[in-house]
């Protein structure tokens, strides 16, 4: 009963998924605390440049950090605005298309706007429908610090150096794009950016994309408010085909017993072989191929097809949630004078994959499970596995209909073994 509740309560946690492209976060999490990769600044890197007599502003709380569509990790400060009834009162700040009012305490009037530091707009300031002047952020030059470009996870994997910026701040976000080219996967990146001062000679504030296809290097000439240019220059490494097919082997020691009618054996220590294989479809969907087998006197062996989705991500992007649809073919002999049975089951899964654990760029932290819904069969299987191209797997697969059962769990070493297509 409580495994068909569990599988009933995965099932409807997919299904409510279904409904959420794999490009948005649908749950409402923070970002992943990652000071060793964020800029180390704070309020003091920072000055309030007010131009409006009477009005006191200052900053309030902690710098904190918001992720843009473009994939930007950007820092937003808290301004406090302030008047008292004797001065200019009932103020109105215009910012980002957006109009704030100020609320009363006392006999003074607040409003509080969180303001982005890499975003050269500046608010509004509005007295009986008149513009009266502006509030907005100077980095300060003397506060400077080594750490001035904030390079996402996003791009890791691709080497990308960023020269020629000594001020200002920069943050840099990644995003891949696979487009199928006669028959081809090709890889186009886009290189998302943002500074804190420069802008492009257009005048034009960024964000500012560079789409990376055949060149693997950008220059861009930027200047400040203050008329001063220079060069930034951009360096990407990334393979211009990608392969549709990878294949992967894996082997280890898994505990394994089995039984038939009154006969059992087990528990031993039996060597473990594992295929694994995936075939690329599109940016969400993949073919996903995988072979367990235990052999000695006895044989324990199932391999799967299933169409993997990527369902949602979530926690700054770094955990992707993906459904696994399909079924598997199962084979199990008890001994050498037993018969092989084989039969078509229909385990269904949930896999949750976290990128960079722990701060560990381009490895991978994965867990997942299948479980039955056909009431005959018996079958659950769940798997946590960790590394980059070498991987460690730890996996329990347990298996049982009518007179016949198998179960094995274990540690095995997975490696690439080819890539094609």
């Amino acid at each position: 009963m409580f495994k068909k509740s569990l599988f009933i309560t995965l099932l409807f946690g997919l299904i409510l998924s279904m409904g959420v492209s794999a490009n948005q976060n649908f749950l409402p999490l923070p970002l992943i605390k990652r000071d060793d990769k964020l800029l180390k600044i704070t309020n003091a890197n920072f000055q309030i440049m007010n131009s409006v007599p009477g009005l006191s502003s200052t900053f309030v709380g902690e710098m904190k950090w918001e992720r843009t569509k473009q994939n930007l990790l950007l820092p937003f400060l808290k301004i406090r605005l302030k008047t008292s009834n004797n001065q200019k009162s009932h103020l109105h700040y215009r910012y980002k298309g957006v109009t704030y009012l100020p609320h009363i305490s006392d006999l003074e009037e607040f409003t509080d706007l969180d303001f982005s530091v890499f975003d050269p707009e500046k608010v509004e300031v509005f007295h009986e429908g008149s513009k009266v002047g502006e509030v907005g952020v100077h980095g300060l030059t003397k506060e400077r610090i080594n750490n001035t470009v904030l390079i996402d996870y996003s791009c890791s994997g691709y080497n990308l150096r960023v020269f020629g910026l000594d001020e200002g701040f920069l943050s840099v976000g990644c995003e891949i794009i696979r487009e199928n080219i006669k028959g081809d996967v090709v890889p186009t990146l886009n290189v998302n950016w943002i500074s804190s001062e420069y802008k492009t000679l257009d005048l034009h504030h960024g964000p500012y994309v560079i789409s990376f296809s055949r060149g693997r290097e950008a220059r861009v000439v930027v200047k400040n408010d203050q008329g001063g240019k220079k060069e930034i220059q951009f360096k990407v490494d990334f393979p211009n085909r990608l392969h549709r097919l990878k294949l992967a082997g894996g082997i280890g020691p898994y505990m394994y017993e089995n039984s038939k009618d009154e006969m059992s054996e087990g528990p031993q220590v039996l060597p473990s072989f594992m295929v694994y294989s995936s075939y690329y479809l599109n940016n969400i969907h993949s073919l996903k191929f995988f072979e367990a087998l235990v052999i000695k006197e006895s044989i324990f062996n199932h391999a799967g097809l299933y169409v993997g989705s990527d369902l949602g991500k979530f926690y700054d992007d770094r955990l992707v949630l993906s459904s696994l649809i399909g079924f598997q073919a199962l084979t199990y002999q008890f001994d050498n004078t037993d018969n092989p049975f084989t039969q078509i089951i229909f385990p269904q899964g949930l896999e949750l994959t976290m990128h960079h654990p722990l701060g560990m760029e381009n490895y991978k932290f994965t867990m997942g499970g299948f479980l039955s819904p056909q009431p005959s069969v018996t079958y659950q299987n769940f798997w946590a596995r960790f590394g980059s191209k070498v991987f460690l797997e730890f996996n329990y697969i347990n298996w049982q209909y009518s007179s016949r059962a198998a179960s094995m769990y274990g540690l095995s070493v997975g490696f690439p073994l080819a890539q094609g297509f």
